[in-house]
């Protein structure tokens, strides 16, 4: 069985992952953007993420149960890596899509895979734990990324950022290749895959729903954040670097505030933390465009990090202490079905906003639905197990 010392390297090779593919993110509308897009080609490019994602996740999740998930999380590592190489061989509209189709379905298995890693430990608070080392893997490499993706494209071009960012997502194989597996049982292998519909009874479970709908509007945030401020930022005259350092600083808050998680939930109650961080977020959203200045805007991207940050390994670890345990990974892949339907309509519906009223109409409408969306999300303590 996995030891400690496992469920620390996954939050290493999440670093290492998240570095390419977050990084790459916001330069995507740059990029798109630099070939002569419109607005509504922006957000349909930016849509490709997580397209693939939408139809096979649950089918994803429902294999990882069954062969477990190292493979997966070496298979999703290269194939994520060469997907974001394709910008810098390929310079047109067409190059892109492909590598943004090619990434959302790579780190969508990393993500099902390294999640139900981090779910196959024996008690409730040990899976938290190592939920909270996975996602401070990723929050770090989404700090990171950003940051060197602005700079690379400054210093380099955005092409060549591309190119580099995804080297250093491959990195994380170093790493996959010496992880424990964990012990499946003989009846969970020889189970069929069944039909994709039988997933959806797992909305029965009243947490599970809940979990699924907090979870899409911190995507919400996240990918709206991260396609439009660039944009945003563009429009009120500042450099790729000021908008990476400012992309960065919102994941920065995400591995700050994870720190202070267990206490902030002992204080408060799991519910309560989760509710006041859609709340805030929402909130925040509303705020960016209201002025130019970059260091204000840093201020929120900070505070919206805070939010977004609580939310996100609380749904995870919410999920996996409502899901059967035979069941975990089918789960997962079912509310990073719920999350891609988020993230493949939002941003060409949204682009269809920008370019109809503006870049901050984005952010006020983000902002408004998060704030709807927290009166249906507060948890059910009491049933998790």
């Amino acid at each position: 069985m996995p030891t400690r010392h496992d469920y620390v390297q996954l939050g290493i090779i999440a670093a290492f992952f998240m570095i390419g593919m977050m990084g790459t993110r916001p330069l995507v509308p740059l990029f798109t953007n630099e070939l002569g897009a419109s607005s509504i080609q922006i957000g349909i490019v930016v849509s490709m993420f997580p397209f693939l994602s939408l139809l096979f996740a649950v089918r994803i999740g429902k294999i990882v149960d069954r062969v477990g998930s190292k493979t997966p999380i070496m298979l999703s590592a290269v194939i994520g890596s060469l997907a974001l190489m394709i910008p810098f061989f390929s310079t047109h509209l067409f190059g892109i899509i492909l590598s943004q189709l090619a990434a959302g379905i790579a780190n969508t298995v990393f993500v099902v895979s390294a999640q139900s890693y981090a779910g196959h430990s024996s008690t409730p608070s040990e899976r938290e734990q190592n939920i909270l080392k996975f996602s401070i893997g990723a929050a770090i490499g989404s700090f990171v990324g950003p940051l060197a993706g602005g700079l690379l494209a400054d210093m380099l071009s955005i092409s060549n950022a591309f190119f580099i960012l995804s080297l250093v997502g491959l990195l994380s194989l170093v790493f996959v290749a010496s992880l424990t597996p964990y012990e499946m049982e003989d009846k969970q292998k020889q189970q069929p895959l069944g039909s994709v519909f039988a997933t959806f009874y797992l909305l029965k479970i009243r947490n599970v729903r809940r979990a699924f709908l907090i979870s899409s509007l911190v995507l919400l945030g996240k990918d709206m954040f991260a396609a439009y401020f660039p944009l945003l930022g563009l429009q009120f005259g500042l450099s790729s670097t000021s908008i990476g350092v400012i992309v960065s600083i919102n994941a920065l808050a995400g591995i700050f505030i994870r720190l202070f998680m267990p206490q902030l939930i002992e204080m408060l109650g799991r519910a309560n933390v989760i509710l006041l961080s859609i709340v805030s977020s929402g909130l925040f959203f509303v705020l960016m465009p209201l002025s130019h200045n970059a260091v204000w805007l840093g201020v929120l991207s900070f505070l919206l990090g805070v939010g977004l940050g609580i939310g996100q390994p609380l749904t995870i670890s919410t999920t996996l202490q409502s899901l059967p345990r035979d069941r975990v990974a089918e789960g997962l892949g079912f509310r990073l079905t719920s999350n891609r339907l988020t993230q493949t309509v939002a941003p060409f519906a949204f682009g269809i906003v920008a370019q109809s009223f503006g870049m901050i109409s984005v952010f006020l409408v983000t902002g408004a639905l998060i704030l709807l969306g927290s009166t249906k999300s507060k948890i059910d303590e009491s049933a998790l197990c």
